[in-house]
């Protein structure tokens, strides 16, 4: 274990001031928690200590637990080492056997304090029986890394626990009270191969982070492998655990697919051996390699081709090579002929542990969402699939599972010659490789189609699929006499989950992505879309992908709902709309379908259609699900009733869904049918459909397309369109009395934004950071930030905290001035540098930006307020500045603003952030187009009345929605619990100017808590599941961070 005794986070070192915990000391504790769990639990076992030295080795035991409290027969030894060490390790194992032995303990245990060992001792000293049938128990005690932060809360809880665990079995196995625990072959193989990937990955950190930094070319080309994944690479530690991971996982499949193969055809591949006397990684990669080159003349090429992450894998280092044998000696001791597939298939199928899938950079899709789409585009056992970004094959793992229960009689060469596969990255393509394969090891003829290339590089003629560069590749390493492969030239269905990323993000990697991506809008010379760059790359694999779709084949993805409402959607949505019939858009009210990848999602279904007027003529439907697809879904089993019933439960919900041609609405669901004509004249006219009520309208689609906000259909409750209908001549768009600008984004806030107390202490001249009012009076340039500085509508200035600055003078004309040592202590802090400053002529010039009438927060959580700026306040970039065009209105809108209808046209008009935020989030140009009451639809006496309420509901504090309205919940709504002042102000607006009935008012009140508690809750599943990021646990790490911070202040 020598080369990674330097592990700074693992080992102390012995020249450091600072005292750290060894295995030892960390004994220690493990005794001390053993005796008081023992002692809380009346566990009637004798005491745990640690001993010094045994009586006949310079060695000690690290842990002696014995029989009775007042008997000193050893019960069980427990050998411990460092976390970095293999808790399977021979040498460990040995050591602590022979203790036990010596002890005459009938138990030993091996301990890393992350995994504890329970071992029967006369078991072990048996050379003929399995590892598996030597081993009690295993217990996970924590990830700890660093034995210096064992008393850790979050390590502490965790050890203790399964020692309590570990010591009630051990007292009960051992007084009669319960049999000895059985270890299933499979469950200790996984575990086994788990272990030996944690250590494996130790060495491959360390080499990689090296060698980043000291060879130039090793970093450009670990960044570049980076890019190719579609991940982001900052040099950091994470990154480099996620390589390592990577080069373990591939290395160890690799082996352990061999083994498998071997034993199915042994006359064709010989057993993995590798000689004692081989100690050079370069000699072992060499040796490893002929035996892989032997399973490519069979086949399995996105499994062992060479890739640059593969290179990592084989280094000179004797500690290295020594555990790669050891790998391969553990899985020689399987004889996998004897097995059965079905336990070599759940030995793959987890073979990487679900906590860590994110690490790998694997977004796995929840089986429910997989089969819905799915059942939604392929009703045939013969249908072709293909998942241009397959990922491990999820889709097409469930789509196999999809046609066996179809045909049980299906061979499983027969399905898998229906099921196509695509990634860029090689793990994923040799994940999804696997995962195939391992649905039937039996069969010979075992060959998933799996092509590990840029889908974008893949070209479609005209008569379909252009595959002959796959066909040349494949024949390299495949005789054509031994597998005719069919390749189709168009598929049935196209199903997946792509990748999230914009277009613009992508990072150089010296293949030019951004042109193979600018072919995809391109059909032959014909430009058949126009995508803003500014879409995710999944917008590009619904237009590639058409190319590879036959004519009335479906096409189902989940997606960022983002393009349904954002700007740069449009040319998405007018893509759909004449080349696809929408079939449905799903979403959910009630749970994030794709939390790993921290963004809103939506299902989308489509089915290829050249014939405009069939196009037009179809009903779109847009789903909202409003309660869990566990509801609808049974829970995927492996029963054979059970996957009927599941297959019956899926295809009554797209029943229910398809059966609908006008709106319907239930608990369970809303389906909102929208002709697709409708939708191309929405995105033409600024116009809204609303539902049952939809007009004809002109016969020719050539208009231009301008995009419309399809969010509505989703989420906008019944009473939305309900007002458009009722106010139809009473509603305007917002940009039609008023111009919107957003506040100051200055680059360097710390720079341009300062207290009084920071200018007087700096004596910086008036003149920069006040201006004088119309009066001729010098007044502070007042400043507000955030929402959180203003409580009321009408704010008084002086309360703001901030003060900004503006600086409109050439440097040598402010010679002798103050405001120039702060323009220098700016430029020695390197604030110049900064990209938004860089771009300035004058750096340190903030270009003025006039006050607006009103002030809005583009951002809107709980609690809302358009703020009135008769004080004529600055705003920075988290405000909006609205003014108003028509003086004679100005006070008048300060009431339309802040109203509770206006409140629920935005809930429509925005859409929510991703992650764990509550709020929704409105643009400059989505604000223009919301609509509002038209102010001169309002009569003189009700502009007076509003006026009159106005002054009331303005001048106090504002609360939250939920307070402001008296409800939490929708069914909890009455107009007697709506604040008085709010409740006067609505009445007006929504009753005597928009004609809505009191019923009908209080289902705007209802929408408005509805739709803001649906954001919380949906948010809120989202928070329940454990965050990660890059491996670390956030909420731990915050409770980590607070608790460090208690003692420092103790």
């Amino acid at each position: 274990m020598s080369r990674i005794k330097n592990k700074k986070s693992n080992l102390p070192d012995a020249f450091d001031s600072e005292s750290h915990k060894t295995e030892w000391t960390c004994a220690a504790k493990l005794a001390g928690w053993i005796n008081e769990i023992a002692k809380e639990k009346d566990i009637p076992i004798g005491v745990a200590e640690v001993e010094t030295k045994t009586k006949d080795s310079g060695k000690r035991s690290d842990i002696i637990i014995y029989k009775t409290p007042k008997n000193l027969d050893a019960l069980c030894v427990i050998e411990c080492k460092q976390p970095f060490w293999d808790v399977f390790n021979e040498e460990l194992k040995e050591d602590a056997r022979n203790k036990g032995n010596k002890r005459k303990a009938p138990y030993f245990a091996t301990c890393n304090f992350k995994k504890l060992i329970w071992w029967n001792t006369e078991r072990a000293n048996n050379p003929v029986l399995t590892e598996e049938q030597q081993i009690l128990e295993k217990y996970n005690f924590s990830e700890i890394e660093n034995l210096d932060e064992i008393e850790n809360i979050r390590y502490r809880e965790p050890i203790c626990r399964e020692l309590g665990k570990f010591i009630s079995k051990l007292y009960a196995v051992h007084t009669g009270k319960e049999p000895e625990p059985k270890q299933a072959i499979d469950e200790h193989l996984i575990d086994r191969i788990h272990e030996k990937i944690r250590v494996l990955s130790y060495f491959y950190t360390d080499i990689i982070r090296d060698k980043f930094h000291k060879d130039a070319n090793f970093a450009k080309s670990l960044q570049n492998w980076f890019f190719e994944q579609m991940w982001e690479f900052s040099g950091q530690q994470n990154d480099f655990d996620k390589a390592a991971r990577q080069t373990a996982y591939l290395l160890v499949n690799k082996i352990l697919f061999y083994d498998v193969l071997q034993s199915k055809q042994p006359k064709e591949l010989d057993p993995l051996i590798i000689p004692d006397s081989l100690m050079k990684g370069s000699m072992m990669q060499k040796t490893l390699q002929l035996y892989f080159e032997e399973v490519l003349k069979i086949d399995y090429e996105t499994l062992y081709t060479h890739d640059f992450i593969d290179s990592i894998a084989f280094t000179d280092d004797d500690d290295l090579v020594k555990q790669i044998k050891e790998i391969i000696s553990v899985l020689n001791r399987y004889n996998f002929g004897t097995l059965g597939y079905d336990i070599l298939g759940r030995v793959f199928e987890r073979l990487i542990p679900p906590g860590e899938r994110h690490t790998l950079g694997q977004y796995f899709t929840s089986a429910d969402v997989v089969d819905l789409i799915l059942h939604f585009c392929s009703q045939n056992e013969d249908d072709k699939l293909l998942d241009p970004s397959c990922g491990a094959g999820t889709f097409l793992v469930r789509g196999y599972q999809q046609k066996k229960l179809m045909n049980q009689f299906k061979k499983h060469e027969e399905i898998l010659d229906k099921l196509w596969g695509n990634d860029i990255a090689k793990f994923p393509a040799h994940l999804s490789t696997i995962n195939l394969a391992i649905k039937d090891l039996g069969v010979l003829k075992n060959y998933p189609n799996i092509l590990q290339s840029d889908f974008f590089a893949l070209q479609v003629g005209p008569h379909g699929f252009d595959n002959d560069i796959w066909r040349k590749r494949r024949a390299k390493t495949l005789g054509i006499d031994e597998r005719e492969i069919t390749y189709p030239r168009y598929f049935d269905a196209i199903v997946g989950n792509p990748p999230y990323t914009r277009q613009e993000e992508i990072k150089d990697t010296g293949v030019d992505k951004q042109q193979l991506i600018a072919n995809a809008v391109m059909f032959g010379n014909k430009k058949i879309a126009n995508i803003s760059k500014r879409a995710g790359i999944h917008a590009y694999f619904f237009v590639h992908g058409w190319k590879f779709l036959k004519e009335g084949g479906h096409f189902g993805f989940i997606v960022s709902n983002s393009w349904l409402d954002v700007d740069y959607g449009k040319g998405l949505q007018e893509f759909f709309l004449r080349n696809y019939k929408i079939v449905a858009i799903i979403d959910s009210k009630v749970e994030p379908w794709f939390v790993d990848a921290d963004v809103n999602t939506c299902i989308v279904i489509l089915q290829k259609c050249s014939d405009e007027k069939e196009r037009m003529n179809n009903l779109a439907r847009f789903v909202l699900l409003k309660k869990p697809l566990r509801n609808f879904i049974p829970a995927a089993e492996n029963e054979w009733g059970k996957q009927v019933e599941r297959k019956d439960e899926i295809d009554k919900l797209i029943t229910t869904i398809l059966s609908h041609s006008k709106y319907y609405e239930n608990d369970d669901l809303r389906v909102f049918p929208v002709l697709q004509k409708d939708l191309w004249k929405d995105g033409t006219e600024e116009e809204i459909i609303i539902p049952n009520t939809l007009q004809e309208p002109k016969e020719k689609y050539g208009s231009t397309y301008k995009g419309a906000k399809w969010g509505k259909y989703l989420r906008a409750p019944k009473i939305f369109f309900k007002i458009l209908e009722k106010g139809k001549d009473k509603l305007i768009f917002l940009k039609k009395i008023a111009d919107v600008q957003r506040g100051f984004t200055t680059g360097a806030n710390e720079f341009f934004y300062l207290t009084e107390e920071e200018i007087i202490k700096r004596k910086i001249e008036k003149e920069f950071w006040m201006h004088k009012d119309e009066n001729g009076k010098w007044v502070p340039n007042y400043l507000i930030c955030s929402g959180r500085e203003a409580k009321r509508i009408k704010n008084k200035a002086e309360n703001f905290k901030h003060r900004v600055l503006f600086i409109d003078r050439d440097r040598k004309k402010l010679k002798g001035k103050n405001i120039l040592q702060h323009i220098l202590k700016g430029e020695k802090e390197s604030v110049n540098e900064k990209p938004t400053l860089q771009v300035r002529e004058r750096w340190y010039e903030l270009s003025k930006i006039k006050p607006g009438d009103y002030l809005f927060f583009y951002q809107m959580g709980e609690r809302f307020l358009v703020l009135d700026n008769s004080s004529k306040v600055f705003t920075d970039c988290n405000l909006f500045n609205i003014y108003i065009k028509d003086e004679n209105k100005k006070e008048l809108m300060g009431s339309i603003l802040n109203s509770t209808l206006f409140r629920l046209l935005l809930e429509i008009q925005g859409r929510q952030l991703t992650g764990a935020l509550t709020v929704i989030k409105v643009q400059v140009y989505e604000l223009l187009s919301c609509r509002i009451v038209n102010p001169m639809a309002i009569s003189k006496k009700q502009e007076k009345k509003l006026q009159c309420v106005y002054n009331k509901i303005a001048n106090r504090e504002m609360e939250s929605i939920f307070d402001e309205i008296g409800a939490n919940n929708p069914s909890e709504v009455s107009l007697d619990k709506i604040k008085s002042d709010r409740r006067e102000l609505d009445k007006i607006i929504m009753g005597e100017i928009l004609g809505l009935s009191d019923e009908e008012q209080l289902e705007v009140y209802r929408a408005v808590v509805d739709l803001i508690k649906s954001r919380i809750d949906k948010t809120k599943s989202v928070e329940k599941k454990t965050k990660f990021v890059e491996g670390i646990d956030v909420m731990m790490a915050k409770v980590d961070a607070i608790n460090e911070l208690k003692k420092r202040n103790k």
